[in-house]
């Protein structure tokens, strides 16, 4: 039988009447009490550097105002009496200036009646020390069209990114590639401060290199001439054959099947490309094809006689530059070039060297280029940079002929050599003795001192190459032109090249004619 048991209402009544007033109380006495602070320019936990800190204002509203009067501010234990200063409306403000590196701990205490006074702590750290990052500059040399990893390590912590993407790590990081990168990658680590290290990375194809010659398109055309250069290939003697695609006269010496050079009539065959690639290389040499650039008189002429000025380079007055040069920053013009090396290396040419790569001789002042934004400089380099990722999609090569005061020199004629370096897979300093004037390196009779000049002259390219993976392959002279070169000069430029290390060149006669006792098979790489 269940009870029922009377409940004293009455005495639930008194209970809850207590909690209420007990409830009341409390909430009065925590109103009477309570200290809130809002604080701005400084959080718990923070990092950043000293710059930073010093730029900013941290402000505490403590609430209710009337308690700050009595508040005390301390940086590490220190009040900041001095530092900080009082608002009317209960605002705290401080002006923390720089700070030395490591943990610092800001604290205010604002007094009260009951209990202990309140007491509120901001931790942070102040950190001017740039992230760690390990990563090996240039990479080991790979195979043009094979797989590459870039493995380094960076600050736990720091973020990283590479072209501006983000790279996630542990510390240690590695990036693939399917075949080396064409530019120089750019790394940047990044720590919680903001503080950031950057690397640049370079990643060069192994360029094969070699030893060899120049041959003209008509000299390849001309059967004793052509017998003469497959004599030294078939010998044994050379390595690689420079074979003219487009020359000085903006005259394409092979059967070109791109639109622009027959619409401007500069298709001149004097051979089958894709037959004689075949041939030199049934031979075992390496076939480098020649193409000049911005000095292309065919296409000069043409644009100027078909209302495309802006084509050409031009003179202060509106007139046509001397030397039918186009111009280096135009996107047609950059187009023409670039299609003729495509075509090439889709025929198998093992790679495209650009020469006349540059702006005309003479004062830049004295120049008109339209479309120009920048420096000739820059536009040359944006020209290599965008011709390589074409010629890269057909695993060729790609190389350009310097100047030999372009080392030293760099704004003469637009070639800035360490920067065109980081955009092509080898530099050929054009070095022939007869062009320097007496005392260039210090070399009093250049001419006279093959030796002597050629070496000097390398070691400046050297320098201004170091660092970017990027091979030198110097033009060197067989021609007479000032005083009769023979075997001793050749040979003292080609000793002199060897004094640095550098064993790869190619020899210059415009006429196809070279001295035949200059060449050695001890001096030949070995063929594959």
């Amino acid at each position: 039988m269940r009870r029922t048991r009377e409940v004293p209402w009455g005495s639930v009544a008194i209970a809850a009447g207590s909690v209420a007033v007990g409830f009341y109380l409390l909430n009065g006495f925590w109103s009477a009490t309570r200290v809130d602070v809002d604080a701005s320019g400084i959080t718990h936990r923070a990092t950043l550097t000293s710059q930073a800190l010093a730029d900013r204002t941290v402000k505490l509203v403590i609430e209710p105002a009337s308690r700050s009067a009595r508040a005390v501010l301390r940086l590490d234990g220190r009040s900041l009496d001095d530092g900080a200063v009082l608002q009317d409306s209960g605002t705290l403000t401080w002006q923390p200036g720089r700070l030395p590196e490591g943990d610092h701990l800001l604290t205010l205490s604002v007094p009260r009646p009951v209990p202990a006074e309140a007491a509120f702590r901001w931790r942070f750290t102040v950190d001017d020390t740039p992230p760690a990052l390990e990563a090996p500059s240039p990479v080991a040399p790979v195979g043009m069209c094979e797989p590459v990893s870039i493995a380094g390590r960076v600050e736990k912590g720091a973020s990283l990114t590479v072209d501006g993407r983000p790279v996630k790590h542990r510390g240690d990081f590695n990036i693939g590639y399917a075949q080396p990168p064409v530019a120089p990658l750019h790394l940047v680590a990044t720590d919680a401060a903001g503080n950031s290290t950057s690397a640049e990375v370079v990643v060069p194809a192994r360029y094969p290199g070699g030893q060899g010659i120049h041959v003209t398109a008509a000299a390849w055309g001309y059967e004793p001439l052509r017998r003469q250069v497959l004599a030294l290939v078939d010998a044994g003697l050379v390595s690689v054959v420079e074979l003219d695609l487009k020359d000085e006269d903006g005259v394409i010496g092979y059967d070109s099947k791109v639109p622009l050079a027959t619409q401007v009539g500069a298709v001149r065959p004097e051979y089958r490309l894709d037959e004689t690639v075949a041939d030199l290389k049934r031979r075992g040499v390496r076939v480098i094809g020649r193409v000049v650039a911005f000095r292309d008189p065919r296409v000069a002429n043409w644009a100027w006689a078909n209302d495309r000025r802006d084509w050409v380079v031009q003179t202060a007055r509106g007139a046509m530059f001397p030397g039918g040069f186009t111009n280096h920053a135009h996107p047609e013009v950059r187009r023409y070039n670039v299609d003729i090396a495509v075509e090439a290396a889709t025929a198998g040419v093992d790679d495209i060297m650009w020469d006349y790569v540059r702006r005309p001789e003479g004062d830049p002042a004295e120049m008109v280029i339209p479309g120009l934004r920048t420096i000739s400089a820059d536009s040359i380099v944006e020209f290599l940079a965008a011709s390589r990722v074409a010629l890269r999609e057909h695993c060729a090569f790609q190389g350009a002929a310097v100047f030999g005061i372009a080392a030293d020199r760099p704004h003469t004629i637009g070639q800035d050599v360490p920067r065109m370096a980081r955009h092509v897979d080898y530099l050929a300093p054009m070095l022939y003795p007869s062009h320097w004037v007496p005392g260039e390196y210090g070399v009093q009779n250049p001419v006279l001192q093959p030796f002597d000049i050629t070496a000097a002259a390398l070691a400046d390219f050297q320098a201004k190459v170091a660092g970017t993976g990027t091979v030198l392959i110097p033009w060197l002279q067989d021609f007479s032109l000032g005083t009769a070169y023979g075997r001793r000069e050749v040979r003292a430029q080609i000793d002199a090249a060897a004094s640095l290390g550098v064993s790869d060149w190619l020899l210059w006669n415009a006429e196809v004619r070279y001295t035949q006792d200059v060449f050695e098979a001890s001096l030949v790489r070995p063929r594959p």
